[in-house]
């Protein structure tokens, strides 16, 4: 399986590869010279006048024969040619077919007539020098044989003489008598010697087929060429491919992040991108990350009372891999019922497009320049009730961020929220990652699949360790698509930010300043009843247990009445509001909840109803609208 994810992976390297094989075989059978190639068959025989028709002719020898220089002068001569012998007998070649008499003598030439000539003369040329080879052997021993019997005669003409001289009964005579018989059976033997070299008929062979006119070349073979051309082209493409994977660090696997960095995975997503969105709960991709919200609501260490749990996802190479787990893990823990806010440090974050690209009324950057409070700034996510976020906007990528600003906002968050999730850059190109990951209860990296690098997460696990983060593991997150361009931040603001809250003139609330008439965000339940301090009832909001001090309209202090903080909050000792919820003066700021109830964002008008121990965070329709 690794092997063909590989291929899947390089595939594209293997086509060009391929058909690059295949150009290289096309242009090649383009630049080869055509050559035709004509065949004649030669039935091979025995020979002379010891020929034994059971006895097979060795076509091994006979083949070297064919291409020897001999038989091409003699086919030189047939042709007529000016080539010499050593060209011809480089363009014949002569095959045996197994368990056979039959030579197979090829020609290749320029030209179909040629080819043809060649074969044939060649042919030719090797049966006229086995028949004459054959024919000079035969006379030479005819000769030989015709020798010996003159002789013999010559001596049985003398022996006869002999016979003659001498008297009938002596031994002379007896003995050439003998003599007589012996050359009488010599002559014999000689002349039925000579008998069957006289009637000898001599064959070397015949040309059982002749070569015929090729109708197309041999050579250049189009079909071998590309065949080899896309053979070598995939060779090569394979070795390329193995050294490129070899040398590509990316991370595409969960096994990859666990065997060569020894960080925990946590979560592999399916490696099928996803829409850059809040995805529904139905999703793959939410169900997903509501098991990893569940194992993180079980592993994570318990916060301090009063607080909520801090967990920063920061990217570990550039993208909106991270935005996009924050958003829907955001989701996921929003779906409990439980309290969420999002922030995000990012200035190209993804987070934006993700919520449908709203435009806030206020953003990270006006809370860094203190213009409103974390609370104040925080938009509502459709759709989901329980989830706040806090956007960037106009942050200046080229300037650290004020940590302690940072710290202190996410104390504040903490304060009012169940989770507090934090998105940040690469720690290798924000510093504020590093930072904040000392103070948070856990850290996970979000690694894009096939983007991220081996290293930047080694980087990035480095940054974390200088500090001793409580980092959880890593989540491989798909690919997903960039955001939109109607989700880049806003203009950046002329001149420098304000290091402290603009004043307003005569007392009055500036514009957009946090109001009570457009949010006010109520602290969360806290153990003072355990203290002895119980919460307002529904019914006595309002009244505080010192006595209400005069208030203005809907619960903001009146002219002359104890000072509050900012956003209409009271500051420490200050006097009570008498707004529902608000803190009695010299009392803890946070409240009890009632049992089994949660926090909950709802209506300015409405009110806390048959459910008394249930805070709101409220914002008026006419801010809704905006």
């Amino acid at each position: 399986m690794a092997y063909l994810e590989w291929l899947r992976r390089r595939w594209w390297i293997l086509a060009v590869a391929a058909l690059l094989g295949a150009g290289a075989g096309l242009l090649v059978s383009q630049v080869q010279t055509r050559t035709y190639v004509s065949t004649t068959s030669l039935l091979v025989r025995q020979v002379g006048p010891d020929a034994n028709p059971g006895t097979k002719v060795n076509l091994d020898t006979e083949a070297q024969v064919v291409r020897s220089l001999v038989v091409a002068e003699r086919a030189q001569a047939l042709l007529k040619s000016g080539s010499s012998g050593e060209g011809l007998v480089r363009s014949v070649s002569v095959t045996v077919p197994p368990n056979s008499q039959v030579l197979q003598i090829a020609y290749e030439a320029g030209s179909p007539q040629a080819a043809q000539a060649g074969s044939h003369a060649f042919a030719q040329a090797y049966l006229d020098l086995r028949l004459a080879t054959a024919t000079r052997s035969l006379e030479n021993e005819t000769t030989a044989l015709r020798q010996q019997i003159a002789e013999t005669n010559k001596q049985l003409a003398a022996v006869a003489g002999k016979i003659a001289g001498t008297p009938a009964n002596s031994v002379e005579r007896a003995r050439a008598e003998a003599d007589r018989n012996v050359l009488t059976n010599q002559l014999a033997s000689l002349n039925s010697r000579l008998s069957p070299l006289l009637s000898t008929a001599l064959d070397p062979g015949e040309i059982i087929s002749d070569a015929a006119l090729p109708r197309k070349p041999s050579s250049p073979n189009t079909t071998l060429n590309l065949a080899t051309g896309i053979g070598a082209g995939l060779l090569f493409g394979i070795v390329v491919a193995l050294v490129l994977d070899r040398l590509d660090t990316r991370v595409r696997r969960g096994r990859d992040i666990a065997d060569r960095l020894g960080l925990p995975m946590l979560l592999e997503l399916p490696a099928r991108p996803a829409d850059l969105t809040v995805l529904p709960a139905a999703h793959e991709v939410s169900r997903e990350l509501g098991r990893l919200r569940n194992v993180l609501l079980s592993t994570m260490p318990e916060p301090q009372p009063n607080r909520g749990r801090q967990l920063l996802l920061t990217d570990t190479s550039p993208g909106p891999a991270a935005g996009f787990v924050v958003g829907n893990l955001a989701a996921a823990y929003a779906r409990t019922g439980a309290q969420v806010a999002v922030i995000t440090t990012k200035a190209d974050s993804p987070l934006g497009a993700m919520l449908g690209n709203p435009k806030p009324r206020h953003t990270l950057a006006d809370v860094l320049r203190r213009d409103v409070s974390a609370l104040t700034a925080l938009t509502p996510v459709p759709g989901l009730s329980q989830l706040r976020v806090l956007l960037p906007g106009d942050l200046d990528t080229e300037v650290e961020l004020p940590v302690a600003t940072m710290l202190t906002v996410l104390a504040e968050l903490a304060a009012r929220f169940d989770h507090v999730l934090i998105e940040t850059a690469q720690p290798t190109l924000a510093v504020e990652a590093q930072a904040l990951a000392r103070h948070v209860d856990g850290v996970i990296l979000v690694i894009e699949g096939g983007q991220t690098r081996s290293s930047e997460i080694t980087l990035a696990m480095r940054q974390f360790e200088q500090v001793d983060a409580p980092v959880l593991g890593s989540v491989l997150a798909p690919r997903v698509p960039a955001p939109a361009s109607g989700s880049a931040p806003a203009a950046r603001r002329d001149g420098p930010p304000s290091p402290r809250p603009r004043p307003t003139p005569n007392g009055q609330p500036r514009p957009g300043a946090p109001n009570i008439d457009t949010t006010m965000i109520l602290p969360r339940a806290a153990a003072s009843a355990r203290d002895g301090v119980p919460a307002a009832a529904p019914g006595n909001a309002g009244t505080a247990s010192a006595g209400p001090a005069p208030t203005g309209h809907t619960g903001m202090p009146a002219a002359g009445s104890a000072p509050t903080g900012h956003g209409g909050m009271p500051t420490a000792g200050s006097a009570p509001t008498g707004h529902p919820g608000m803190p009695v003066a010299g009392k803890p700021t946070n409240q009890p909840k009632a049992g089994g109830m949660s926090t909950v964002y709802r209506s300015a008008r409405d009110t806390d109803g048959a459910e008394p121990g249930r805070y709101s965070m409220s914002r008026d329709t006419f801010e809704d609208r905006e």
